[in-house]
């Protein structure tokens, strides 16, 4: 494979991407092409999916700048996520084994219209809202494995993923207040019933998603090269951009740069989780891995509890709690004991093996649990080959990025989302 090291500097106009020091960025691309023009394979899975990777030089890291000059990932952010894992079997181990600079963004999901109730039935085709996805992982070079073997990059076995519902846009792609989505979200998410939302919020809450979707997924279309040929984006593998020419590459990594500056500033973050194992770098031996979530706060994270929502009830079934904590065939003990007297929970847990055969399918499909309907671990239990891999969309140790199913079918709805609306 190519090296993918870009150049570091863009203008805070555009953004400051990473890379090898004093480089001259490449010029940018003019041509800016329209969903008008009729590309029959946009989009395609990886303009939904950008795989960015693990094994090779990084595409940005977290000093990459939103369009106010914050880094894309503040150290603080990375401080925060660490401190939540104190009073966990965690502890320090995010500090301890990884620097800052060695957090990397390794994928980037373009959602054209995210689901914002707490359950399928909330019509989550139409009370949905454009959201752009970033995961963060640490990933160390020149790294000595625990069994000898000295490799070129390592993925360690945790993540950060950073959620950001997009600023409301107009059909000529300028900005709009954000009242109206703020209403039929925050209505949603206190449990309110969408009958019950007033025509008219309903007219302009559609009218703004479908131009807002409309803008977002024009900025994704100008990120692939003009270059490559009609069918390089499909499929799930890395960014086609990536695997051909450096110069090409760089020209890629200005361009999402750029791109994430207007679609995930600080400002706009939803929400954050992340994951980790404990200190030692044995996911194995240690059979531990802790999740944990934070309100957005406008770029600053609150650490707030983990729930599970019913789907078909829409009741809260457990409250596990600031952590959830669990192994390979074994839950967090909050959910455990939810466990003996919930049907619906125990329709809704994937704990074993056979567990993942049985209930994967419908966990993986977002049209029968959303996110809030399942705990963390279950949606990252669906790798059956290798029950410790808890991956979703990002590297584990030598391999390069997992894509669970669960994403592969997210990606799926967005592909038929966005053909039956725009």
């Amino acid at each position: 494979m190519l090296s993918r090291l870009v150049p570091p500097a863009l203008s805070l106009a555009l953004v400051v991407s990473s890379g090898c020091s004093g480089s001259v960025p490449a010029e940018p691309e003019t041509t800016r092409r329209s969903l008008d023009m009729g590309l029959g394979d946009f989009p395609a899975e990886s303009d939904l999916a950008i795989l960015l990777g693990t094994q090779d030089a990084p595409v940005l890291d977290g000093t990459a700048l939103d369009d106010r000059g914050n880094p894309l990932l503040p150290r603080a952010w990375v401080d925060e996520v660490d401190r939540s894992f104190y009073d966990t079997d965690v502890e320090d181990a995010v500090s301890l084994e990884n620097r800052y600079e060695e957090w990397r963004l390794v994928s980037v999901r373009v959602v054209p219209c995210a689901p914002l109730g707490l359950t399928p039935d909330s019509s989550i085709d139409d009370l949905c809202w454009p959201t752009v996805r970033l995961v963060w992982q640490p990933v160390l070079e020149d790294f000595q494995l625990v069994w000898g073997p000295w490799v070129d990059y390592y993925a360690d076995d945790r993540a950060i993923h950073a959620i950001y519902p997009l600023d409301p846009r107009g059909p000529e792609g300028e900005l709009r207040q954000r009242d109206t989505r703020d209403a039929v979200t925050d209505h949603l998410k206190n449990g309110g019933s969408p009958t019950t939302l007033s025509t008219d919020t309903l007219e302009r809450f559609r009218r703004e998603r479908t131009s807002t979707a409309r803008w977002l997924l024009e900025e994704t279309l100008n990120l692939r090269d003009a270059d490559l040929i009609m069918g390089s984006w499909s499929g799930f593998d890395l960014r086609p951009e990536l695997l051909d020419t450096d110069d090409r590459a760089s020209r890629f990594a200005d361009r999402l740069a750029t791109f994430l500056a207007t679609t995930a500033p600080n400002r706009n973050l939803a929400e954050l989780t992340a994951f980790s194992l404990p200190e030692g770098r044995n996911p194995a031996g240690s059979d531990i891995w802790v999740f944990v979530a934070f309100d957005g706060n406008e770029g600053r994270p609150v650490l707030r509890d983990l729930d599970v929502i019913g789907r078909e009830s829409g009741d809260v079934l457990v409250t596990i709690g600031p952590a959830q904590t669990v192994g390979v065939g074994i839950e967090d003990p909050a959910v455990e004991e939810a466990l003996l007297d919930s049907p619906e929970l125990q329709d809704s847990v994937i704990v074993t093996a056979e567990q993942i055969q049985t209930l994967g399918p419908a966990i993986a499909d977002p049209y029968s649990f959303g996110v809030p309907n399942t705990p963390c671990a279950s949606c990252h239990r669906l790798n059956n080959d290798l029950r410790f891999n808890f991956h979703a969309l990002s590297g584990f140790e030598t391999d390069d990025i997992f894509v669970s199913p669960r994403v592969v079918n997210d990606v799926a709805r967005d592909i038929s989302w966005t053909q039956a609306h725009l």
